[in-house]
């Protein structure tokens, strides 16, 4: 449960930070800019609401890891860089079409209804969002639903908050305190929530078992690139043997590769990676059991545990070999995931 003193840290988080302080204070002077400069304040309406958005789940996926976001960067400004982030725009459209729609056509009661469920929704669908970055996978009821279960009776301060901030924010625009300050107070209770969102789900590591990685420096990551260019290869000569319903031949082609890839166990996980793009999944759940047969054998349980997960969020009833399912469970035992513990019985 958490305690007290952590929702109040939380809560406090936007003005403890200096770079989240700033970087808050920086979107909403251009966001008011904007909106009050006429067609050239449009243009510019549109190069800062990626901005906004982008940063507020920024925001949730560094506190969900105990982490500090950093300072707003350039690459913020644009649309296509992290798309997945930009989906709170289908969150914050439905809570503001829901709410005037009932409100106007079907009174007080019925807009209250909908905000109330919208609350329970909404902090799980963005928290999903922010583990998975797939705008699909927050959508889905049973992820948002285990989501809400696994986190237990912390959750319920997301609600509790979200209807209470959403409440003092009407309350505030009917006093007489001026426009500009409402909106300040408004835009620094989004922050908060965002905040106090990631710090519920943080003590649950979600993005440990989906196999999330926090981006590396580009020198890090030096692949090199014919062999690259030569998995790529590989990859795709076995596509064209599984799309044509030779999933065999496309199998054995890549085994073929990989008993001579001079990096066996990186290029292990990439094909797996990479045939998770694909738009038919199947094929890599299949490559999956035996990836993970090789994961279990040589006692890389952490790692199994990851490529399992990923694979139930894809498709719940994924199972390993069925001479991997005891290593299997005791894979789960030791990473502590009870939940995958109780589906491999």
């Amino acid at each position: 449960m958490l305690k007290a003193v952590d929702v109040a840290r939380e809560l406090v988080y936007p003005l403890r930070e200096l770079s989240v302080l700033l970087s808050s204070l920086l979107i909403f002077g251009l966001m008011k800019f904007a909106l009050s400069g006429g067609f050239l304040g449009l243009f510019l309406l549109f190069l800062v609401l990626p901005s906004l958005f982008r940063y507020l789940m920024r925001i949730m996926e560094a506190r969900s890891k105990g982490q500090d976001p950093g300072p707003l960067v350039t690459e913020d400004l644009l649309w296509i860089h992290s798309a997945w982030s930009l989906f709170v725009i289908v969150h914050a459209a439905v809570l503001v079409y829901a709410t005037y729609i009932l409100g106007s056509r079907y009174g007080l009661a019925a807009m209250l209804a909908a905000d109330m469920l919208l609350a329970v929704f909404i902090p799980a669908s963005l928290a999903v969002l922010a583990v998975t970055r797939s705008p699909l996978e927050c959508l889905n009821p049973r992820s948002v639903a285990g989501l809400i279960i696994r986190t237990g009776a912390s959750y319920w301060v997301l609600p509790s908050y979200f209807l209470l901030a959403g409440f003092f924010i009407w309350w505030l625009s009917t006093t007489s305190l001026s426009g500009f300050f409402v909106d300040l107070i408004a835009w620094y209770l989004v922050f908060a929530f965002f905040a106090l969102t990631g710090a519920v789900i943080q003590p649950h590591q979600f993005h440990k078992e989906v196999g999330i990685h926090d981006p590396v420096e580009p020198e890090r990551e030096a692949v090199d690139e014919n062999l690259q260019r030569e998995r790529t290869g590989v990859l795709n000569h076995a596509y064209g043997f599984i799309s044509r319903d030779n999933r065999a031949g496309g199998f054995e082609h890549i085994r073929n590769w990989l008993e001579r890839d001079p990096e066996p166990d990186t290029a292990w996980l990439w094909f797996f990676d990479q045939m998770m793009r694909w738009e038919m999944k199947e094929p890599a759940l299949v490559f999956a059991q035996t990836y993970l047969s090789r994961l279990l054998h040589d006692g890389d349980y952490f790692a199994a545990v990851k490529i399992m997960t990923r694979c139930r969020h894809v498709n719940e009833a994924f199972r390993p070999l069925p001479d991997d399912r005891e290593l299997a469970r005791e894979a789960a035992e030791n990473c502590g995931n009870s939940d995958l513990v109780k589906a491999l019985n």
